[in-house]
């Protein structure tokens, strides 16, 4: 017989997550070391998020060229800027009212 613990529930996670984000604006990375989980499965908990909260986004910003991703449609971040070429990029930011 095993003895170890159940995994946690979908709904316990996405609790956690929205809880957070009813706070100070969060990025999938600062949700992801609260939570402790990857990213990826921050980001998928995420998409179900906002189907069902008010989760305000801040969109993704290029730094050297200023570039705001404000028609992007994915939660993750661009790896690349489409005016500039450029690789650094701020991660989007989540909150909710």
């Amino acid at each position: 017989m095993s003895s170890s613990a159940p995994e946690e529930r979908n709904e316990t996670i996405r609790k956690e997550i929205i809880d957070l984000l009813k706070g100070p604006k969060q990025t999938i990375g600062s949700l992801s070391k609260h939570v402790r989980k990857q990213e990826k499965e921050i980001a998928e908990h995420l998409k179900h998020i906002c189907k069902s909260e008010n989760v305000i986004i801040e969109p993704a910003e290029c730094i050297k060229c200023g570039y705001v991703f404000e028609d992007r449609v994915k939660i993750k971040k661009p790896s690349k800027c489409p005016i500039c070429k450029g690789t650094y990029i701020d991660d989007p930011m989540f909150s909710i009212r």
